[in-house]
C-alpha cells in the first residue's frame, strides 16, 4: 500500500466528496481510493483494448494477404487444369465426372 496526499483541492469539490462519501457510508479517503483505483483499472483496460485492436488489425491484414494468395493460386490451378486437359486432349468435363466418381468430390 502506498499513501497519497491531495493538496489545494477546491472547497466545492471537497464538499461534493464529503456528501458522496456520507451517502455511501464510507470515508472520503475510501471514496477517493476507490475512484483512483477505478481510474487506474479503466486506463489499463483502455491500453489493453488499443493493443487488442492493433493485433486484430494485423491479423486482418494477414488474412487478407492469405485470401489474395489463395485466390491467385486457385486461378492459376484452373489455368493449369485447362492447359493439361488441352495438352492431353482430354475433355475437362470428363475429368470432372471421373474425379467426382473416384473421389466423391464436388468439382
Amino acid at each position: 500500500m502506498m499513501d497519497a496526499k491531495v493538496r489545494d483541492l477546491d472547497a466545492g469539490a471537497m464538499q461534493v466528496l464529503k456528501e458522496v462519501a456520507k451517502k455511501q457510508k464510507i470515508s472520503r479517503n475510501e471514496l477517493l481510493k476507490r475512484h483512483i483505483e477505478d481510474l487506474a483499472k479503466f486506463n489499463g483496460i483502455k491500453s489493453t483494448e488499443k493493443e487488442l485492436d492493433s493485433t486484430i488489425g494485423r491479423v486482418g491484414d494477414a488474412l487478407e494477404i492469405t485470401y489474395n494468395r489463395l485466390d491467385k493460386l486457385e486461378k492459376q490451378s484452373k489455368k493449369m487444369y485447362l492447359l493439361l486437359s488441352i495438352v492431353l486432349d482430354v475433355d475437362p468435363e470428363e475429368v470432372d465426372d471421373y474425379l467426382e466418381k473416384m473421389f466423391k468430390l464436388n468439382t
